[in-house]
C-alpha cells in the first residue's frame, strides 16, 4: 500500500462497520493498517456484545419486577372489592388503578426492543376491540364525567397485533379523557374505510393541543403544556403508540385545536404486510 492509499483509506466514509475489517493488501501499510482494523473491529464486537447482554439483562429485571408488583396488587383489589362500599377503598382503587396503569406502560416500554419476537399479524374485527378498550376504562370515564361513543360498523376488520392494538388504543382513551376532564362531555371512536385505508379515529372534546406542541407530542418524554398543567403526564404514552403503530406498519396521527379538542387517526393498510 502507498502513502496515497493510506491517505485514500484515512478519508474514506464506512458505511458499515465490517468495511474496516477488509484486507489492506499485502504490503508492510496494508498489513500493519488491516491489523490495526481487525483488532479495532474486534473490541468494538467484545463492547457491543457486552452492551446487549446489560441491556438483556435490564429488560429480563424490567419484566419480572412488572409481574412481581401486579401480584400484590391484585391482592389488594381483591381485598378492596370485599369490602366495597367503605369510604376508604374509592380512594384506593383509584391509586390502583393508576399503579397498574403505570405497570402496564413499563411492561410495553421494555418489549418494544424485541417487537420482532412478541407479534402475530391476523384478521381481527375493529369493533369488539374499542368495546372491550371501552369498557376496560370505564371507572375512568364515570370519574371524569366523560361519555364513550363507539361509531364502528360489525363488518369492519383490520389486520393487526390484537394485543399490542388494544395498548394503543387503551392509551388514545386515556388521554382523551384525561385531556377532556372539566370541559369535553364526549369521546367518541369510529372508524370507516376510503380507498387506500380503514381509518380508526379518537375524537375528544378537551383543552386541544398548543401549535407549537404539536409536532413534539410523540417525543420520548415530553409532556407539553397541557401534560405540565395537569401534572400526570409520564410523556410516554402517545411515544410508544407511535413506535408500536410503526412496528405494526399502521400509520398514526393527530390533529388538534386549542380548546376545541384533539382527534388521533390510526391508519391501517388494507392488505397484510409483514412487519418483519
Amino acid at each position: 500500500m502507498k502513502t496515497k492509499d493510506v491517505y485514500a483509506l484515512l478519508k474514506r466514509n464506512f458505511h458499515a462497520i465490517e468495511q474496516s475489517s477488509l484486507d489492506q493488501g499485502d504490503s508492510f501499510w496494508g498489513r500493519h493498517i488491516s491489523d490495526l482494523l481487525k483488532r479495532q473491529y474486534r473490541l468494538y464486537e467484545r463492547n457491543m456484545h457486552q452492551i446487549n447482554n446489560n441491556h438483556q439483562e435490564h429488560l429480563t429485571f424490567i419484566n419480572q419486577w412488572v409481574h412481581q408488583m401486579k401480584t400484590p396488587l391484585s391482592v389488594i383489589r381483591l381485598q378492596l372489592e370485599a369490602h366495597k362500599g367503605e369510604p376508604y377503598t374509592h380512594g384506593m382503587s383509584e391509586e390502583v388503578y393508576k399503579l397498574e396503569k403505570g405497570l402496564n406502560m413499563a411492561l410495553y416500554y421494555a418489549r418494544i426492543d424485541a417487537f420482532e419476537r412478541d407479534f402475530v399479524i391476523e384478521k381481527a374485527q375493529l369493533k369488539p376491540l374499542i368495546l372491550d378498550s371501552i369498557s376496560k376504562e370505564k371507572k375512568l370515564f364515570i370519574k371524569n364525567n366523560i361519555l364513550p361513543k363507539a361509531d364502528v360498523d360489525d363488518s369492519i376488520e383490520v389486520y393487526t397485533d390484537v394485543k399490542w392494538l388494544k395498548f394503543v388504543i387503551e392509551q388514545l382513551l386515556t388521554n382523551a379523557i384525561k385531556y377532556s376532564k372539566g370541559k369535553g362531555k364526549y369521546v367518541t371512536v369510529s372508524a370507516y374505510r376510503t380507498k387506500e385505508h380503514t381509518v380508526l379515529e379518537v375524537t375528544d372534546e378537551g383543552i386541544g393541543i398548543h401549535p407549537k406542541d404539536l409536532k413534539r407530542v410523540f417525543h420520548p418524554f415530553f409532556t407539553g403544556e397541557n401534560g405540565r398543567i395537569l401534572g400526570e403526564s409520564t410523556g410516554m404514552g402517545l411515544y410508544l403508540a407511535q413506535k408500536i403503530c410503526e412496528n405494526l406498519h399502521h400509520t398514526l396521527t393527530i390533529e388538534s385545536e386549542v380548546n376545541r379538542g384533539t382527534k388521533v387517526s390510526i391508519l391501517f393498510e388494507h392488505s397484510h404486510t409483514d412487519p418483519s
